[in-house]
């Protein structure tokens, strides 16, 4: 279904880079994303733009949110930088939640 809705314009694809949220994914990973506004729950991986470096993205799972900000952290906090070095993100920085997995390894 991913791949129907990504030809289609309503996913997108970006590639993991590094190993910040091993096992879940790793280096080289592809994964779809549905671009949203909607705050995140818990649980969830996300796409965000870094809120210092906007030309950077981010692929990490979100640890907490309040009303209008969520905070996202690496599943392995010794291979990334997440919200305990920038602080929380807010909607403006999602791209979307992820979807799908394509696992090249």
């Amino acid at each position: 279904l991913d791949v129907a809705l990504w030809l289609v314009g309503r996913r997108a694809v970006y590639r993991v880079a590094g190993h910040s949220m091993a096992p879940s994914l790793r280096d080289g990973d592809r994964v779809f994303v549905a671009p949203s506004t909607a705050l995140p729950p818990p649980g969830e991986v996300v796409v965000a733009r870094h809120p210092h470096q906007s030309h950077t993205l981010l692929i990490k799972r979100v640890r907490s949110r309040s009303e209008t900000t969520f905070a996202v952290g690496s599943d392995d906090p010794t291979a990334g930088t997440d919200s305990r070095h920038f602080g929380s993100l807010t909607v403006e920085h999602l791209i979307g939640p992820v979807t799908g997995v394509i696992s090249l390894s």
